[in-house]
């Protein structure tokens, strides 16, 4: 991490440790696509930062200092539901902390340690299969609709259940897949293009695509 390049404060500590995991990830590995800011469980989640990688889906949650752990628990829960594999991306001051260490042994941990860079502490385990219904919360209406090509039915519950009751978990994943990269592909690409040697806030922006209208 270049400690010179952000002015921090507390309100943005996360973005900035957002920015340099981007960069770590990057240095030693290549992804089909990065997300930052994802929906799932229908809104009622969100992904810090989400990863494409040789068809699996990875989310990372990241706990800055400036964060606690009361809610950490329920959130990987949810994160396992929909991502192959998870992180947890957490300041060094939570590294003894009984919330950390109760957690699942397939969550991987990467700490941000005081002197600002990372540290793979444990890596991920995959989980080949998914939770099906979970998985279409990472889905948009549109997507609904073009999987079912159905664009009368105006009850979104009745285009999930039609999925569910067509597709295995693994069409489901590939369908997933398809629309992440569909709606964040050509930012990611931008991004890629335009972050130079490292990544800043105003980058992160680029593979960020908050709506203010449902999507669900």
């Amino acid at each position: 991490m270049n400690s010179n390049k952000f002015n921090t404060s507390e309100k943005s500590i996360a973005q900035h440790v957002k920015a340099d995991l981007i960069d770590f990830l990057l240095s030693s590995d290549s992804y089909d696509l990065l997300a930052s800011e994802v929906p799932f469980m229908y809104g009622n989640r969100w992904a810090d930062l989400i990863a494409i990688q040789d068809e699996f889906l990875i989310g990372f949650e990241i706990k800055s200092k400036a964060d606690s752990l009361k809610t950490l628990k329920d959130q990987l829960n949810d994160y396992y539901k929909v991502f192959n594999k998870v992180y947890i991306v957490v300041a060094e001051k939570f590294r003894i902390r009984e919330e950390l260490k109760t957690i699942s042994k397939n969550i991987g941990i990467i700490i941000v340690k005081q002197d600002n860079t990372f540290l793979l502490k444990r890596k991920a385990l995959t989980k080949a299969s998914l939770d099906k219904s979970a998985l279409l919360s990472l889905l948009w209406r549109k997507d609904l609709e073009r999987i079912t090509s159905d664009k009368k039915d105006k009850d979104i519950e009745a285009l999930k259940k039609n999925i569910l009751r067509r597709y295995s978990v693994k069409a489901i994943q590939q369908e997933v897949i398809k629309s992440l990269k569909s709606r964040y592909g050509n930012s990611y690409q931008l991004f890629l293009r335009d972050r130079g040697n490292y990544t800043t806030v105003e980058d992160i922006r680029t593979i960020t695509k908050l709506k203010k209208i449902s999507v669900f």
